[in-house]
């Protein structure tokens, strides 16, 4: 039954203008994903294999999705609510986020698990929430989670979403997330996806601003035959701040798509978005990137910047930043690069007494160091660093 109800969902393609870049329809088709079903099995341990995950440290607020399921919450912080739950968070005001796609029913529709997360008024914790959504079944299925994120007033927090699996693992994440920010509340948040080379993967980030809020993001793509992750804003009030910062890196037969949509409603907020791609032989990216200033949202400040590095005449990449502005008194721009590595910079390198592939390396790391330069996290920042060498 569950077979011929997905079927009835037109699962996102070209013909869809925010997808004319990235076929989802031709990689579901592909491995004909079924939606998976939940089961019980009660078990109080923890993977080894997240146990050993780079990120993963058992003394801080933590939360384990295995295949889908809850399978964990450790809460350190006082004043902190993390649980699984049937209900809405309080003030979702989903309205602000208005798909014309169909992932978003298929979630709702065989939804796996929904994590309420909620930090209360005036509180500032030290430690900072993980989540884990690890994947380690064999079978070809949809796993559909929601997160809800609330920060209550003059609320700081911190939250790590990491995204991995099996290698040998073939599966659809299909992930929608809402974080609504209160008054001076302010949120640091990562976004790490190193799934394995079969997996399907897309996160949806909706962010709801109130006055004087904080949004700080980092995007670290590397995993997964095809991810697509975008990050869609409600800027509803003034002294909002929204930053993004995004890097995927593509390897063979990868795609990867990061989509942003900044939607100023107010006057006076500010939008920031700075992401990098780097691509190796014959993958491919996508940076699509919109923002939409309103006739009431003046002085708005809006900035977007694309780069991306080509290490290979086989490698593709579409670029599309947009501007839509309605109002008359902004301060918005927009700009994309696109090339190869800096032959006059090889050469002085070389020159030096470096080898062709070393004098490569150090270019593509102060590509990346650029951008891990503006993260706060240290101990964030060292290893998505390590992870990215690795890589490279």
């Amino acid at each position: 039954m569950q077979q011929k109800i997905i079927k009835n969902f037109e699962i996102p393609n070209k013909k869809n203008e925010t997808w004319k870049f990235t076929d989802l329809k031709k990689y579901f088709e592909k491995n004909d994903f079924k939606p998976k079903v939940n089961y019980s099995k009660k078990s109080n341990s923890i993977n080894s294999n997240i146990i050993k995950n780079i990120f993963f440290n058992p003394k801080k607020n933590f939360v384990i999705i295995e295949n889908g399921v809850l399978k964990k919450i450790n809460i350190k912080s006082k004043n902190l609510e993390i649980k699984s739950s049937n209900s809405s968070i309080k003030n979702n005001n989903t309205k602000n986020f208005i798909r014309n796609d169909s992932l978003l029913d298929i979630n709702k529709t065989f939804l796996n698990e929904k994590i309420n997360i909620n930090i209360k008024k005036n509180i500032k914790p030290n430690e900072t929430i993980t989540i884990f959504y690890y994947n380690s079944d064999n079978k070809k299925n949809i796993i559909n989670n929601k997160i809800n994120i609330f920060l209550e007033e003059n609320t700081e927090a911190e939250i790590n979403e990491i995204f991995f699996s099996d290698k040998k693992s073939i599966y659809w994440n299909n992930i929608h997330k809402y974080i609504n920010l209160k008054k001076n509340s302010k949120l640091r948040h990562y976004n790490i996806q190193l799934e394995g080379k079969d997996a399907l993967h897309s996160s949806i980030n909706n962010i709801n601003c109130d006055s004087s809020s904080t949004y700080n993001s980092f995007i670290f793509s590397t995993g997964a035959n095809l991810s697509r992750i975008e990050a869609i804003s409600s800027i509803n009030s003034a002294n909002i701040n929204f930053n993004i910062k995004g890097l995927y890196i593509a390897n063979e037969n990868q795609h990867h798509d990061i989509t942003t949509l900044m939607q100023h409603k107010k006057p006076n907020s500010k939008s920031n978005q700075h992401i990098k791609g780097i691509l190796k032989k014959n993958s491919s990216g996508v940076f699509q990137g919109k923002v939409v200033v309103s006739k009431d949202a003046q002085k708005t400040d809006a900035f977007q910047f694309n780069q991306n590095l080509l290490l290979s005449e086989n490698a593709d990449v579409n670029s599309k930043p947009e501007l839509e502005i309605y109002a008359d008194d902004v301060k918005c721009s927009h700009g994309s690069t696109t090339g190869d590595l800096d032959e006059e910079m090889l050469f002085y390198l070389r020159s030096r007494g470096l080898n062709k592939e070393d004098a490569k390396k150090i270019l593509i790391e102060g590509f990346i160091n650029e951008l891990f330069e503006e993260i706060d996290n240290e101990e964030i920042k060292e290893k998505l660093l390590k992870t990215s060498k690795k890589i490279i």
